[in-house]
């Protein structure tokens, strides 16, 4: 029987490695963690933890440009630091990073070594920093960086992305963002609201083309009320320029022209692949990333992947999911599939938006008749007393009342959206969310409004009622 150094190796120490490695060690196997770079992942350095704290800054900033919405005087003039903004984002970001160490998981009793060389010899050994580790199996956890897209002059020009926006101590007056998909168009609600001057430009006709079109349309509106100018339909063709950025781009079949002082390139991530010579281990990948199959196994039998180098859903909660799902059937005898029916998002821009499921025009073509429930948030009470009616919820349910989507636009959307999740994910119908006792006044009141229209609705399909109905006619 050969033996080797450890039982498991990850290779990533993001979030879904980070998992991996802690399950791994809880089973009582011998357990490395590696990495490139530095530990934590893009979700700790450039990624979740610095753009959620940069956009409550952005928010904080905003309600005291708004304070006398709220019955406040605001004295003086309102000064943006942002050098401050930043100091705090990174001081939140170092916090995060003393739970993510590598001294801290040696203590732990992983193995830790960040900032490696690292490369297969075989499906059974690496190289690291010159020398060999050999493991039993192997989770690949590298995740994914910026695409950068080759348009013409690209190279040529001092662009930024999401993992060198957050070491800016000083604000552009004007900032081209390239890309309106999530980090865009987040950058784009927080930067505004600190005085940028913002455009947005996105290829397709509208911004998030993947959500839920009436509550992409809705955000895009409430963000163009605040200032940013968005460019939907707009093909980038190329971009030049060194003190202010020129970025030509084709609309309509004619070629025009926006300036700013720096460009954000926000269009996509790739995998993490090079450099690991995969092919030495019998890792087959392609540029969406790691090819595995229902179980996160590579096409090598003793590895598994997990996170945004699979490609899928590019999420730090998608990535815990698959790395638990990996990390187990890498280790123990019982095999678990991953599904990717039940996967929530949230888009942190002001206001939020949360999803779960299909959308409107998804959910027509796969299931024909659906039933949609809309609940805007200028009727619920808390949303008044929050100067926050800005908002729109949809539940999207088959004829039977099963949920099928769910899409809020609003404020604490993504709290909010975890109830009608849980009914989604575990076959509850939306009717029966009527029978539940809501606190008021909260924004759960939306859920509460959804279920009981989606309870009046079956009582008026029911049997009793429509011969009730025929019965009073026949009169």
């Amino acid at each position: 029987m050969v033996k080797y150094d450890f039982d498991l190796i990850v290779i990533g120490s993001g979030g879904a490695g980070i998992t991996a490695a802690l399950l791994g060690s809880g089973l009582g196997k011998k357990v490395a963690m590696l990495d490139r770079k530095r530990f934590g992942g893009e979700c700790t350095w450039t990624g979740c933890v610095p753009s959620k704290a940069v956009i409550r800054s952005a928010r904080i900033s905003h309600y005291i440009a708004e304070a006398a919405r709220y019955g406040l005087t605001a004295n003086g003039k309102i000064s943006i630091g942002f050098d401050g903004v930043m100091k705090s984002a990174r001081g939140i970001v170092d916090s995060v990073y003393k739970g993510e160490s590598a001294r801290h998981f040696n203590k732990m009793g992983i193995t830790a070594i960040e900032n490696a060389d690292i490369s297969f010899s075989d499906p059974h050994m690496l190289k690291v920093n010159g020398k060999s580790m050999t493991s039993q199996k192997f989770m690949i956890t590298t995740g994914s960086s910026p695409l950068v897209p080759a348009i013409e002059g690209m190279d040529g020009v001092d662009i930024l992305t999401n993992e060198t926006i957050f070491s800016l101590n000083k604000l552009p007056a004007s900032m081209i963002i390239l890309g309106a998909g999530p980090i865009g168009v987040e950058m784009a609600s927080a930067l505004n609201r600190f005085g940028v001057r913002v455009t947005l430009v996105e290829m397709a006709p509208v911004i998030l083309p993947r959500e839920d079109l009436e509550i992409s349309e809705l955000l895009g509106q409430s963000l163009a009320r605040e200032g940013v100018a968005m460019l939907t339909g707009a093909a980038a063709v190329r971009v030049s320029g060194v003190k202010k950025i020129d970025l030509v781009y084709k609309l309509g079949g004619r070629e025009r022209k926006v300036s700013a002082e720096r460009i954000l390139v926000a269009v996509g991530r790739r995998p993490n692949t090079g450099g690991l010579a995969l092919e030495k281990a019998g890792v087959e990948h392609d540029r969406r990333g790691i090819a595995v199959n229902r179980y996160l196994r590579t096409s090598a039998k003793n590895i598994y992947a997990a996170g945004d180098v699979v490609g899928s859903y590019q999420f730090s909660h998608v990535a815990n999911y698959q790395a638990i799902t990996a990390a187990s059937n890498a280790l123990l005898p019982v095999k678990r599939k991953i599904f990717y029916t039940h996967v929530p998002w949230c888009i942190f821009t002001d206001p939020e938006l949360a999803r779960s499921g299909l959308t409107e025009a998804e959910a027509r073509e796969r299931h024909g008749g659906v039933r949609v429930y809309r609940v805007p948030y200028e009727g619920i009470d808390r949303a008044a007393t929050d100067r926050a009616q800005n908002g729109l919820a949809k539940f999207i349910c088959d004829r039977r009342g099963m949920i099928l989507g769910i899409h809020i636009l609003g404020e604490r959307a993504g709290e909010l959206l975890h109830e009608a999740h849980a009914a989604k994910s575990l076959g509850i119908p939306l009717h029966r969310l009527n029978s539940v006792i809501h606190a008021y006044p909260t924004y759960n009141d939306i859920m509460r409004r959804a279920a009981r229209e989606a309870y009046i609705d079956k009582l008026q399909r029911s049997l009793i009622i429509r011969l009730i109905k025929l019965f009073r006619k026949a009169k």
